[in-house]
């Protein structure tokens, strides 16, 4: 199954982060603020139109910092929200929101069933086709087996702004392992803190890096661009759920939106097999948690991926990030 762009039936209403998403002008429509990449979003927006008849308004915002933006929009207009959904590429933002009370409950059959280690236990945010955290390398330069199979082993990579996006979201992680994750960035204070993702998988590309710590969608992209690119998924620890981090898509709905069940509409819409076929195909590849999906796509599996508590993260947050910003600084 191949995501085309699909015309007929579907319009797509562009906002720009300062226009005003309620004055769309059309009562049978849902306003999505989404910080995942817009050509992948553009997609998902068309078929839910041609699959429901209810039109999208949409809000992005820029590659670096989309996601956090988008987070502090929606708070600053917490008491009149615009926003009917928050659909993130992440998912520290989302709990944030969550614990603002910025988001409110969504239950329906499919939210109900959906897997309890990724729906809040208050059913205000739900985590679907995740990302993996990789090394990229550049396979004519290091081969497979001499590459190092633990993250913390990883002083030579590049890292993108640890304030922003995934990369926030791995090194909240890792604070779950403080000795490790301490002494990892103490080391890698020498190496450039890049602007996202992308560019750490460019500075590999341009020999200015041998490893870099990213995710999954951005070493396809390479790939998929004709680099010599390859990624590897180091593990945090030898025991049982110890691999590599997956990082959901993340989506809640907006508490005192003016459209709920519409926006119910799309919540269910995002986590059904029909989505997760469609990211699953696009270029970003996402992995599917759904078992009849992700028997279609063997080479996307993660074995033993790390079982993690994220609202653990997200509560050892602002202190790692400190840590971090600290240990780059000296």
């Amino acid at each position: 199954m191949k995501m085309t762009p699909k015309v007929a039936g579907s319009v797509f209403t562009a906002i720009l982060l300062f226009g005003c998403a309620s004055d769309n002008g059309n009562p049978n429509s849902v306003t999505v603020y989404v910080s995942a990449d817009e050509h992948i979003a553009r997609e998902i927006f068309s078929a839910f139109t041609e699959k429901t008849g209810i039109f999208v308004a949409w809000v992005g915002d820029t590659e670096s910092s989309k996601n956090t933006t988008l987070v502090q929009r929606l708070i600053r207009e917490k008491n009149r929200p615009i926003a009917d959904v928050f659909w993130s590429s992440e998912i520290l933002g989302t709990i944030k929101l969550a614990q603002e009370n910025v988001l409110s409950p969504c239950e329906t059959k499919r939210t109900m069933e959906w897997p309890a280690q990724y729906r809040d236990s208050q059913m205000r945010w739900f985590g679907f086709s995740p990302r993996a955290r990789v090394i990229a390398y550049d396979p004519q330069k290091i081969s497979e087996e001499e590459l190092p199979r633990f993250w913390w082993d990883y002083s030579d990579a590049v890292i993108a702004d640890p304030r922003f996006g995934t990369t926030r979201t791995h090194v909240a992680v890792m604070a779950e392992f403080p000795e490790k994750s301490e002494k990892l960035f103490a080391t890698m204070k020498h190496k450039p803190m890049l602007g996202g993702n992308a560019a750490t998988v460019q500075a590999v590309i341009d020999g200015l890096a041998l490893f870099a710590m990213t995710d999954t969608d951005d070493v396809y992209g390479a790939i998929n661009r004709g680099h010599s690119i390859a990624m590897f998924m180091p593990r945090h620890h030898e025991g049982v759920g110890g691999g590599t981090l997956l990082i959901p898509n993340t989506v809640g709905i907006v508490n005192g939106c003016e459209n709920h069940n519409l926006a119910k509409t799309f919540v269910d819409f995002l986590l059904s097999e029909e989505v997760a076929m469609l990211l699953a195909t696009s270029p970003s590849r996402n992995i599917p948690l759904q078992p009849s999906v992700a028997k279609h796509f063997p080479t996307l599996a993660v074995d033993d991926p790390l079982r993690v508590d994220f609202n653990k993260a997200a509560a050892l947050d602002v202190e790692q990030i400190t840590v971090v910003m600290d240990a780059f600084a000296q």
